[in-house]
């Protein structure tokens, strides 16, 4: 209760406890003290589980890092997954083409029969262009027309869980000592997923 003071002209005033002298002060005292010291105390148990939660972020991203598609070459026959995008080479033939349809000079046709299997939640498409064949590190595109091939994959979309098979066929000079099918994932970024043809 506050007090009152009367002065020697009758005026009456009202003397207010000091602000450190209220209930309310020492209430946000021992408020700010416990959430402070269990912060503290929180605080030194936090960093060590943060510092186990950084440990086995290192351990989970190394093992990404060894499954991440982008970090390995498949071969003929093996699926690779990317975000839910399943791609597989079925098999590869090479052709000199026939008397009406000949590759380049010193070149042969690689023909590469693919299925591509949406396993999204979503509707995806799919574009030849996607695709380049790479011959000793030299990118191409797989637009060459061979007349004896036929079911080639053109572009459309895929519903979710259904795939498509196709051939897609480039150039490549008959030297090619390392044949590669490579898949980029966006055309914002240049992450590739390679397929090792011989």
């Amino acid at each position: 209760m506050a007090k009152q003071i009367k002065d020697e002209n009758g005026n009456v005033y009202v003397q207010k406890k000091k602000f450190y002298k209220r209930w309310w002060f020492w209430l946000l005292v021992v408020l700010v003290v416990v959430f402070f010291g269990s912060g503290a105390l929180g605080g030194s148990s936090d960093s060590s589980n943060s510092s186990d939660s950084a440990a086995k972020s290192q351990t989970s991203s190394k093992k990404k890092a060894e499954v991440n598609p982008l970090n390995k070459v498949y071969s003929v026959g093996q699926k690779a997954s990317y975000k839910g995008y399943e791609i597989k080479v079925n098999s590869v033939k090479f052709s000199q083409g026939s008397e009406y349809n000949r590759p380049d000079s010193g070149k042969q046709f690689v023909i590469i029969n693919i299925t591509i299997t949406n396993h999204t939640d979503e509707s995806q498409d799919y574009n030849p262009f996607d695709f380049k064949l790479n011959a000793d590190g030299n990118n191409t595109d797989l637009d060459a027309i061979d007349t004896d091939v036929d079911n080639t994959l053109d572009a459309g979309s895929l519903d979710k869980g259904a795939s498509v098979s196709g051939n897609l066929v480039g150039e490549a000079k008959t030297s090619a000592k390392k044949l590669q099918l490579q898949y980029k994932t966006s055309f914002w970024n240049d992450n590739t997923v390679k397929f090792k043809l011989k």
